[in-house]
């Protein structure tokens, strides 16, 4: 069992979590998106007659999830990341 688990991280960190230049997650966000991804993504597959609206939202959201965590690339983060933490300090100068 530990050689399988020990075996899977191997292949993913060599293959799927490969850093580039336009990675801004970590590796553990990405792992999350990835199995997040794959679940959300078959359940959309198997509501796919039964409830094709909510079916075509999961695959939407798996989708994007996986391709995420693949990426290693989320756009909101990045914009996340630019924003200001807090107010722009003022400084107040007065005559006395």
């Amino acid at each position: 069992m530990i050689n399988t688990v020990e075996q899977l991280k191997n292949t993913l960190e060599d293959s799927l979590l490969k850093e580039n230049i336009n990675t801004n997650l970590s590796k553990t966000e990405r792992i999350l998106s990835i199995a997040g991804g794959t679940y959300i993504a078959l359940k959309g597959l198997k509501n796919i007659f039964s409830h094709p609206l909510i079916a075509a939202t999961e695959l939407t959201l798996g989708y994007t999830l996986l391709n995420r965590g693949v990426s290693g690339y989320c756009a909101i983060s990045e914009k996340l990341e630019q924003e200001p933490k807090g107010p722009e300090p003022i400084l107040v100068v007065g005559n006395i």
